[in-house]
């Protein structure tokens, strides 16, 4: 079975060191030469700001660093370097991100091209450190680019990918880089590293647009200056405002993740597959759809059915938003079942995907299936149980359960 990144051969001599996916996350932003750091601690992401604050008193990076005391003043002052021409990063999770949500929301909407890393911690109560997908869904209706990984190779790439897709100029908008807590932000992985030279090959430095003015296109100016037509509480060009930010991540993002992934390869020799990975769908009965690590689990058990003689597939969705529907149905459409796996209570994949399956005649079955919160096990045995119910559904032609809940119950 392949790992993630092993798609495309690397045609470079290769760097190949052991990372943590936070070391990864740090190792891409001191290769992406951020110049300010945007610092409040919480576990596991706090080692992605830690590993910097090293490389910067050891001279490895040329950066400041904003040691702040809460998540809210993190992100207002990554918002202010960003809008003053200053590549910067920061990490979070969980309660700290829903703390800072109305600054990251704000991000979206004045088009500020930040990049926040965040190794995913389960949401309280009650109190957890371990790891699901829950804390990052807040993006989802916010118009944040969300990028889900599966290794520390893969956070190190994307993380690079995000800053080059995030500062085009005709997409502008934030981006959010998520690896799940502990199994991937702690896991020690081997990971190709690029030279800085690479790096800089394909990610240029960053630069404001001509002409941008952040206070403009947040109107703050006329907001204060009291034009005609523009009073406090009213503007008459809010809606197309809103359209010009959803046409910059649905339209213009999405083709330039495919255009970060082609022109990463071409530097790098190492690709993922853009928006989403498709791992032996074309005849596939039952097709495994997974975000994060839970991808490799799918590309194994996957392996195991096809030796068996069973026409299974996987299919990893790297990018939740833009979602990328039309992929979606090309690599989804001759399935006979979907089998959604969820790493949140509110089946937000399952959702995601039958809204991109819908209209297809004839539609593959989609089933939902929860698992694997706040760091619970899922193993190859549990996806084997849920692929021989998927099979079955495939031959009855219907789904008894449109999303259920599957974990092995553990008595309090």
């Amino acid at each position: 079975m392949r790992r993630a990144g092993e798609g495309v051969k690397t045609n470079v001599q290769a760097n190949v060191q052991v990372l943590t996916g936070n070391e990864a996350a740090a190792e891409a932003a001191r290769l992406a030469r951020v110049g300010v750091v945007a610092f409040f601690p919480i576990g596991p992401s706090d080692e992605v700001c830690e590993e910097l604050v090293r490389m910067i008193r050891g001279g490895q990076l040329n950066a400041r660093v904003l040691d702040l005391p809460n998540e809210r003043s993190a992100v207002n002052a990554q918002l202010v370097a960003t809008q003053a021409g200053v590549r910067s990063i920061f990490a979070s999770n969980s309660e700290d991100l829903v703390f800072a949500y109305q600054p990251l929301f704000w991000a979206a909407y004045a088009r500020v091209p930040v990049v926040v890393g965040v190794a995913h911690r389960a949401m309280e109560p009650p109190t957890v450190i371990t790891t699901d997908d829950h804390d990052t869904l807040i993006f989802r209706d916010a118009h944040w680019m969300q990028f889900y990984c599966e290794n520390a190779q893969d956070v190190l790439d994307t993380v690079l990918q995000a800053y080059w897709v995030a500062e085009r100029h005709d997409v502008l908008r934030p981006a959010v880089v998520t690896w799940p807590g502990w199994e991937v932000s702690h896991g020690s992985f081997p990971v190709v590293v690029p030279t800085q030279e690479q790096v800089d090959r394909f990610l240029p430095p960053y630069r404001l647009p001509p002409g941008q003015d952040f206070l403009t296109e947040v109107d703050f100016a006329e907001y204060y200056a009291k034009r005609p037509g523009i009073t406090r509480g009213y503007h008459p060009a809010y809606m197309e405002l809103r359209y010009r930010v959803d046409r910059a991540l649905n339209q213009a993002a999405k083709g330039a993740i495919v255009e970060a992934q082609q022109e990463y390869v071409r530097v790098m020799g190492r690709g993922y597959g853009g928006l989403l990975e498709a791992y032996q769908t074309e005849d596939a009965e039952v097709v495994v759809v997974s975000m994060g690590n839970i991808g490799a689990l799918g590309r194994e058990v996957v392996d195991e059915l096809r030796a068996a003689g069973r026409a299974a597939g996987a299919l990893k969705l790297r990018v939740l938003r833009p979602l990328p529907a039309a992929e979606l149905r090309r690599a989804l459409g001759a399935a006979k079942v979907v089998l959604a796996l969820d790493r949140n209570p509110v089946a937000a994949l399952t959702q995601e995907l039958r809204a991109a399956l819908y209209g297809l005649h004839p539609a593959p079955l989609v089933a939902g299936r929860i698992i694997a919160l706040g760091g619970r096990d899922f193993t190859a045995a549990d996806l084997h149980e849920l692929c021989d119910e998927a099979f079955a559904m495939a031959r009855a032609g219907r789904v008894e359960e449109d999303v259920a809940w599957r974990f092995r119950v553990v008595k309090p």
